[in-house]
């Protein structure tokens, strides 16, 4: 008599299921929080620096006269969103997608307005100006192009989308307008107005132009389409739109001695307006399961059917008999799967 083979399919379970933080789970994690810690301590000091010297910024001539207001008002900003940096930081390693992106949008703020530092005259803290703006440079390439885009679009799916990709394409075309009618009448030969510098070119006309203006349009016309990667560009950039209006309201309100109505008007309405969508986004948000960040920037999408098991075996089982074979992926990591950025 022969003996028949039998085939066993062995169903491992997890015995207790791990809690999943509020906001979803990173495979990867954030850069640790002494990086935020660090870069809170160089902002500090950079801007004590303006704020508290008697004469911390030029005004020679060629420079414009209220230059040395216009830096300390954007001091004055920077100084206030250095704890919520830091607790941002803190949130993000704890696993908050939210905290994340908010984290990433004061990294864009700070390396764009410290472009601005930089090239202004030269002063004392010079080489603070220059840390402050490679290690936000380097923090916001790391936390944005590690974010899986297909998790953190899933995690936005209630938002908006179309209603906010028209809003920032109408930012775009507002302030390419302004930008170019400063510009264009001074071709050729003349000199555009706007300068901080002598006969240099304004520093916000540059990075406008050549990089937010058009990552605003990319981003609008992405929600609009319902791109994957249109969500969490659009969160980034709303944070900068916010911070960069209170700064200019900042100068204006407490620094410049006559501030003009209609400038002050506009940064305040794109700051409320800004900060209406960040709120109606966070509210939105549904918490995902699913690894929201890449172990590394260099990892392959090969790799993160791997993850979403990892994630699937920390939260997906909802008690002893919520099993499911290795062979046969559920819906929702398959859902996961099928958005590959």
């Amino acid at each position: 008599m022969r003996a028949s083979k039998v085939d066993v399919n062995v169903v491992t379970v997890p015995a207790t299921p791990q809690a999943v933080p509020h906001g979803g789970r990173s495979s990867g994690r954030p850069l640790p929080i002494g990086y935020s810690v660090v870069l809170a301590v160089v902002l500090v000091g950079a801007t004590a620096f303006g704020l508290l010297s008697d004469t911390p910024y030029r005004a020679a001539p060629g420079v414009r006269p209220t230059l040395p207001d216009v830096l300390r008002g954007q001091d004055l900003l920077t100084l206030m969103t250095v704890p919520l940096l830091v607790w941002a930081g803190v949130r993000a390693r704890a696993g908050s997608l939210r905290a994340h992106l908010l984290w990433a949008g004061l990294l864009l703020y700070y390396a764009y307005s410290y472009v601005m530092y930089a090239f202004a005259p030269f002063t004392d803290a010079f080489l603070l100006y220059v840390a402050v703006m490679g290690m936000a440079s380097f923090g916001l390439l790391d936390g944005v192009l590690r974010l899986r885009m297909d998790v953190v679009s899933a995690a936005f799916a209630q938002a908006p989308r179309r209603s906010l990709g028209v809003f920032l394409i109408a930012v775009a075309v507002l302030f390419a307008g302004m930008w170019l009618a400063m510009i264009a009448p001074a071709i050729p030969g003349g000199l555009p107005a706007g300068r901080q510098t002598y006969d240099i070119a304004s520093a916000v006309h540059i990075l406008d132009l050549a990089f937010v203006l058009p990552l605003l349009l990319t981003a609008g016309i992405m929600l609009w389409r319902g791109h994957v990667a249109g969500s969490a560009l659009a969160g980034v950039l709303l944070c900068l739109k916010v911070t960069l209006a209170l700064a200019l309201l900042s100068m204006n309100l407490a620094f410049v001695p006559r501030p003009n109505p209609g400038e002050t008007a506009l940064w305040v309405t794109i700051a409320v307006i800004a900060a209406g969508w960040l709120a109606v986004g966070a509210r939105r948000m549904r918490p995902s399961d699913a690894p929201w960040l890449r172990p590394s920037i260099w990892c392959t999408d090969a790799e993160l059917p791997a993850l979403d098991n990892d994630a699937d075996a920390a939260g997906g089982a909802s008690g002893p008999t919520a099993a499911t074979h290795p062979s046969e992926p559920s819906a929702a990591t398959g859902a996961t799967r099928g958005r590959q950025p």
